[in-house]
C-alpha cells in the first residue's frame, strides 16, 4: 500500500508505517518486490531492517 496525498497522488518513497520520506535506492533494497517499504529507519533499527522487516512487516 502507498502513501496518498490528498490530492490522489500515491508516493512510493514513504513508509507504509510512519509516513516518512525515504530515497528511492532506500526502498529499492529494504523494500519488497512490490516497491513497498514497510518499515524503515524512523520506526524500527538498522539491524532488524537488514533482517528483512523492511520488506515483510510479519518477521
Amino acid at each position: 500500500m502507498e502513501h496518498v496525498h490528498p490530492d490522489g497522488r500515491t508516493d512510493p518513497t514513504t513508509c507504509e508505517n510512519c509516513g516518512t520520506h525515504v530515497s528511492a535506492s532506500f526502498v529499492r533494497v529494504f523494500g519488497d518486490n512490490e516497491g513497498t517499504l514497510h518499515r524503515c529507519s524512523e520506526c524500527t533499527t538498522v539491524s532488524e531492517l537488514m533482517d528483512g522487516l523492511g520488506s515483510d512487516p510479519q518477521r
